[in-house]
Order: C-alpha cells, then sequence, then structure tokens
C-alpha cells in the first residue's frame, strides 16, 4: 500500500516553487496550486485547509504555506480516490502527479490504456477514469512494465492539448519534463 506524503515529495519536486507566468491560464502558482484552481474550492473546504480570505488573490497563492499546500492536495485530490491501494509507491507516485496535473480521471484513463498494452485484454478493463479493483489489479498485474505505456499515454495527453490549444506548446517543454524525466 502506498502513502501520501512520499506522493506528495514527488508531485512537489515537479511543481517548483512561486510561478507568475502571465500567459499561464491558472494564473499565479504556488506549489502547483493555481490561483483559478484555488477560486473553484468552496470557501467552506478553504477555511478547511486553513485559507480564511474571503476573496481569493494574487496574495492567497504567494502566502500559501507547506501545510496549506499539503492540506489541498490531500482534500482535493489523494482523498478522492484510492490511490493508497496502489501498492508500488512508485508508481502511486506517478500516477498521483499525473492525476494532480491533468486531472484525476483523465490520468486514471492514461494508466487504464497503459495497462491494456500490457496486458492485450482490452475487454476485461474499460477506460473510464475511476480507479476501482480492476484497476488497481492491472497495475498490480502489469508491475514494473506500466511504467514505459504510462509515460507513453501521458505524452499523448499534452500533445492533444496543445493540437486543441495552440496557445498551450508553450508549457510542452515542461509537461514533457515531468513525463519523461521522473
Amino acid at each position: 500500500m502506498s502513502d501520501f506524503e512520499p506522493a506528495l515529495a514527488y508531485l512537489l519536486q515537479n511543481e517548483g516553487g512561486l510561478e507568475e507566468d502571465a500567459n499561464d491560464p491558472g494564473g499565479i502558482t504556488k506549489n502547483g496550486i493555481s490561483l483559478r484552481f484555488l477560486r473553484v474550492i468552496s470557501p467552506e473546504q478553504l477555511k478547511k485547509y486553513g485559507i480564511y480570505d474571503e476573496t481569493v488573490t494574487d496574495d492567497t497563492i504567494r502566502h500559501l504555506t507547506p501545510s496549506q499546500v499539503s492540506a489541498i492536495y490531500k482534500g482535493e485530490f489523494w482523498d478522492h480516490a484510492p490511490f493508497d491501494k496502489i501498492e508500488n509507491q512508485l508508481h502511486c507516485n506517478y500516477i498521483f502527479d499525473m492525476a494532480v496535473n491533468m486531472g484525476i480521471a483523465p490520468a486514471i484513463k492514461c494508466v487504464q490504456r497503459a495497462c491494456w498494452a500490457i496486458m492485450k485484454k482490452w475487454e476485461l478493463l474499460l477506460d473510464d477514469g475511476i480507479l476501482g479493483e480492476k484497476t488497481l489489479a492491472a497495475i498490480k498485474q502489469c508491475g514494473f512494465f506500466i511504467m514505459p505505456p504510462m509515460r507513453a499515454e501521458r505524452g499523448s495527453y499534452y500533445r492533444d492539448i496543445v493540437e486543441k490549444y495552440p496557445q498551450e506548446k508553450e508549457f510542452l517543454k515542461g509537461w514533457y519534463d515531468r513525463t519523461y524525466n521522473t
């Protein structure tokens, strides 16, 4: 079984610190938490994370503490899928990183398609974006061999984004670094 803290540490090494890129549609970002993302979280939920600002602003992002960042990632991602049931911590780290970067369902679809590449039994596993018992079993069955097709699926996801939204091309190198170098 996998643990949150190593998955978070892996994620944070990919996310970096404070970013104020005018071309980033998410706005100002700290440790991967963007202004756009924080603004869609309910005020009640933000209070659970220790954020009491009535209006989320650039300064809210600038002043995020490590404990708030951790609480946000746990509450908004980790607790929404059974990442802890992934038996291999390295697989969990990579899958959790994908889930934060692209969303839980798209990340799990990439994992499911990677399992197809190994198992050659598409009918046994839907690409439904749900980290259920069948997907968890498939991840375990694929073992170490899951990493190359999972990276390929992730890279394909980012290429599709750029094809659909050409203005996102400037982020492709960073996404590829995250995909293939981790």
